[in-house]
This record gives structure tokens, C-alpha cells and sequence, in this order.
């Protein structure tokens, strides 16, 4: 359950992008940008921003992961193992579905990413 809620996390708990503007987006979207800059650099070199940007996103990428992951192993640890096994399996997918929904449908992330507004919803992030 652990692994679930890490994922989960990754996809939708909205972080700080560089700590500059107020940007806040899930993890995962670092991993795309950082992605893209990949086959760029493998295409064309790592001169300029592009090297420096791909940098500061897998570091975002894998310190976030990492107290992410934290959290999650907390979470399980701390309340879902001090539970009967079938109410804490309970207690855990309550927790993802509630992440979900909130990402969904409560617009946590502002960005500039997003093309119509700075404050979007999961689903409005990914359109």
C-alpha cells in the first residue's frame, strides 16, 4: 500500500516548481519536463539553459520523490499498520480516493503550464 500511495502522491500532491514564482505542480509533471529535456539534450547537447533546466528538474524530481516516498512510508507506518488489516486497507484507499478527488476537482495547482488559466485541476493540467 505503500508503493500506492507514493504514486498516488507523484500524480497529484502539488509542489513548489523551482521555489521562484509560486508555481505548484505534482511531481510527475517534473518528470515529463525533465523527460522532454532528455531527448532534447540527446538530440541536440546539453549547451545553454537546457542542460542547467534538466539539472534543477531531476533534482525536483528526486528530492520531492524522496520525501514523497517519506510520507508515505509514514503514513502506513504510523496509521495504517496500527489498524485491523481490513480497516486499515480501508483507511488507505479512503486516502487515495481522496487525493484524487481533491486533485480533480479542487484546482491545487497554479501554473503556467496550464492554457487557459493559472489555477487548474488535475484533469485541467493534463487537457
Amino acid at each position: 500500500m505503500r508503493w500506492v500511495l507514493f504514486f498516488v502522491l507523484l500524480w497529484t500532491w502539488p509542489l513548489p516548481l523551482f521555489g521562484l514564482d509560486g508555481t505548484l505542480v505534482p511531481v510527475i509533471r517534473f518528470t515529463q519536463l525533465a523527460t522532454s529535456l532528455a531527448v532534447l539534450i540527446a538530440l541536440e547537447g546539453a549547451g545553454g539553459m537546457v542542460g542547467v533546466l534538466f539539472v534543477l528538474l531531476l533534482g525536483h524530481v528526486l528530492i520531492y520523490g524522496l520525501i514523497l516516498f517519506g510520507v508515505a512510508s509514514i503514513f502506513v507506518r504510523q496509521v495504517v499498520s496500527r489498524l485491523p488489516d481490513r480497516v486499515g486497507m480501508w483507511v488507505a484507499v479512503t486516502a487515495v480516493v481522496a487525493l484524487v478527488s481533491w486533485a480533480s476537482l479542487a484546482g491545487p495547482y497554479d501554473t503556467p503550464f496550464h492554457h487557459s488559466e493559472a489555477h487548474a485541476s488535475l484533469l485541467d493540467i493534463y487537457r
